[in-house]
């Protein structure tokens, strides 16, 4: 493999390797992933450490811009549910990342390659509520925000407890300016077919919406079992308009959650149909009736907080049938409009519970 001459090599995290070390391991039976911009390997370094090396493809301009994007982004946040960059090489032919090895793949992996693995719902939530977290993290409490632009479950990495990491920061960009940035057309093609929202599709404007309906879409499949377009679907529908179809026609709303998890106690069937009213929240048409990533975890644990106040003989603060309390939403970050529309989820997962029940 020929990699072009001396290194230019940058490190972050306390290291002892050689550059020439990990090139070694690029070989075709180290290759853990493909991307739009590149491959992704497994190396092992002479202290014995593995990482993941992601290798770009050297005669696209879109690479160039990807690799500095990564860079730009990751070097300066930190979050346990976001990606650890470890540093990076470039020469005159080759760039490569490198990264945290995650031993257990992708959330797009362990939902979707049909292995039998059965998943149960802790997991899931925990990947749910970790994914949200890592959101809440870049659109809330980096300066200047970041958007990710590319929220999908094969661009969410998992780890040796299944904690689950977003990665594969090419397409990021800085809310530099509020007035500017946040509703701004960006030119560079972004996002995944499946996940991108519906104004960007049409006007090619991408805000921090724009990465809560991709993770409402990521929240479904999680819940479904599905993909984004499945082939079980007719006509090519998308998850989102199968969901809908199915409340519409007033059939069991259970028979929305994946097989693989019906069957579990009535407790987490209840969580799971909240959670799914959330996802679809999420992914509202509108961009202005999405509720922000901060208020998306806030819901989501609310949900988990409502089981444990029932599971320890207390009253919980809300009851399990109606879906989390909205009551605690009102801050500034909440206009009525969403506020309205958190009442109106409520009411939705009421609906949702009672079918159930009578069954």
């Amino acid at each position: 493999m020929e990699l072009g001459g001396p290194w230019e090599v940058t490190v972050y995290q306390k290291l002892d390797l050689s550059i020439n070390d990990v090139a070694k391991c690029l070989t075709a039976v180290n290759v853990i992933g493909h991307g739009r911009s590149g491959i992704v390997y497994r190396a092992i370094i002479p202290t014995g450490q593995t990482i993941a090396v992601k290798r770009f493809r050297s005669s696209e301009k879109y690479s160039a811009a990807t690799f500095s994007s990564e860079i730009t982004t990751l070097a300066r946040i930190r979050h346990r549910n976001i990606v650890r960059l470890l540093g990076w090489a470039a020469n005159r032919k080759t760039k490569l990342l490198l990264y945290d090895y995650l031993p257990n793949g992708t959330l797009g992996s362990l939902l979707h390659d049909g292995q039998g693995e059965r998943v149960e719902w802790e997991i899931r939530f925990k990947i749910a509520l970790g994914v949200a977290e890592g959101l809440a993290y870049l659109h809330h409490d980096c300066v200047p925000p970041i958007l990710h632009r590319d929220v999908k479950t094969h661009n969410i990495l998992l780890g040796d407890r299944y904690e689950p990491c977003l990665a594969d920061f090419g397409l990021a960009r800085f809310i530099e300016d509020e007035n500017a940035g946040s509703f701004s057309a960006y030119p560079q093609f972004a996002g995944s077919y499946g996940y991108f929202a519906p104004e960007y599709a049409s006007m090619l404007k991408i805000t921090e919406k724009s990465d809560v309906y991709s993770y409402g879409v990521v929240l479904l499949e999680i819940i479904t079992g599905k993909q984004p377009i499945d082939p079980s679907f007719p006509d090519e529908q998308h998850v989102i308009q199968w969901v809908r179809n199915h409340l519409k026609s007033k059939r069991d709303p259970v028979d929305i959650i994946d097989q693989k998890l019906q069957g579990h106690p009535d407790t987490q069937i209840q969580e799971m149909l909240q959670a799914l009213g959330i996802a679809l929240l999420c992914t509202s048409n509108r961009p202005d009736d999405r509720p922000t990533m901060k208020d998306v975890v806030a819901l989501l644990k609310e949900i988990k907080h409502e089981q444990a106040g029932g599971e320890q003989g207390h009253k919980p603060t809300t009851n399990l049938s109606k879906g989390p309390d909205v009551s605690s939403y009102s801050s500034s970050s909440v206009t009525p409009a969403q506020l309205l529309l958190l009442l109106l989820i409520q009411l939705l997962l009421r609906v949702l519970v009672f079918f159930h029940k009578l069954q």
